[in-house]
């Protein structure tokens, strides 16, 4: 039975050991993991989603807030969901990865579509020191395995968006790469977390061909005998979401740093950071960097911690109204939760 809670809540201090390799297209083999009986290792992670640097004009505060709160937490590791900068070629981008990369923890990420709107997978892969576009690795007594869903679907065959070689954002899991999913999570004994940068729940902007993906874990669990994936994470949608389904954990991250619309709201911001930033007319930006840590307890419980923040500005009722999804409206905030895995 899952229960949920959701409070907004201050952050609580909690040590964990973990030791943590990246491995790319291959899987990792442990001794350590759960059972059907329940069982569950005590790890805890920061997530960050997001941060979009180059395009939010204060994001180096923002990922500073962050890292100040990691040293206070102490979590096992740490690991952003995409979308981290739009331009990797500037020196400003490298100095910026590399002091997420030098959190003080293990620091991992997965690829977000604007990651690779001006540069290739490589590209991208080096500047953030990422294994593979897709990988896996063991984290504390945990398998985590990193998506990348930026593969666009035409002329019936799958191709991989970058450098904005598509007139869409690539959004798909390819063949092959469900075919090294499959693989991958046979070839573990550790119970799993999926994080993706689209949701594999959402139907707006999420993974189109999420409903297989789903399946294909579930198929796991199944042939396991037990939910051994027991959750996913997202970032891209900017929203504060969860849903539980076939067993399954499903939560979606928000942004860092804003809620975007597609209608511009000119005045709203100082008129210096506007000409600099084209795009922020087009943000309702937080006021607090929003970012989350996760606990997992031997007894089974997740426990999400998240931030609570407000609007820089105030956010246009005929915005705020035409802006519920998924059964969520657009909040300033990540949402503390409690919820049982089995």
């Amino acid at each position: 039975m899952t229960t949920e809670k959701e409070t907004r809540r201050s952050f609580l201090h909690k040590t964990g050991l973990l030791g943590m390799a990246g491995i790319a297209g291959t899987a990792c083999m442990s001794d350590v993991g759960i059972s059907a009986s329940g069982k569950f290792e005590a790890v805890k992670f920061g997530i960050i989603a997001d941060i979009h640097f180059g395009l939010v004009y204060d994001a180096d505060r923002r990922l500073d807030a962050f890292l100040q709160k990691v040293e206070i937490e102490k979590p096992d590791f740490v690991i952003s969901l995409g979308d981290f900068v739009h331009n990797s070629r500037l020196p400003e981008s490298k100095n910026f990865a590399g002091r997420f990369k030098n959190a003080a923890c293990p620091a991992f990420h997965v690829l977000g579509n604007h990651d690779v709107d001006s540069a290739t997978k490589k590209e991208a892969c080096d500047f953030m020191e990422m294994p593979a576009p897709y990988y896996s690795c063991d984290a504390g007594g945990y398998h985590c395995v990193m998506l990348d869903g930026n593969y666009f679907y035409s002329d019936n065959r799958f191709g991989s968006y970058e450098k904005g070689n598509h007139s869409r954002y690539g959004d798909y899991i390819n063949d092959e790469q469900c075919e090294w999913l499959v693989a991958d999570l046979k070839a573990t004994n550790l119970p799993v977390f999926i994080f993706s940068h689209q949701s594999l729940l959402h139907d707006e902007w999420g993974i189109p061909n999420k409903a297989y993906v789903q399946r294909l874990l579930e198929q796991e669990n199944e042939r396991a005998g037990f939910n051994k994936v027991l959750a996913c994470f997202n970032g891209h949608h900017h929203r504060d979401f969860y849903r539980v389904i076939n067993g399954i954990h499903y939560f979606s991250i928000n942004s860092v740093s804003y809620f975007w619309h597609d209608r511009k709201m000119p005045g709203r911001y100082p008129a210096e950071l506007q000409e600099k930033y084209k795009w922020m007319d087009n943000m309702a930006l937080y006021k607090d960097p929003l970012f989350c840590f996760v606990t997992i307890k031997p007894s089974g419980s997740l426990h999400l911690k998240g931030t609570e923040s407000e609007w820089i500005a105030a956010v246009p009722e005929e915005i705020a109204s035409k802006s519920v999804r998924f059964g969520r409206e657009m909040i300033p905030s990540i949402l503390d939760r409690e919820v049982i895995l089995r």
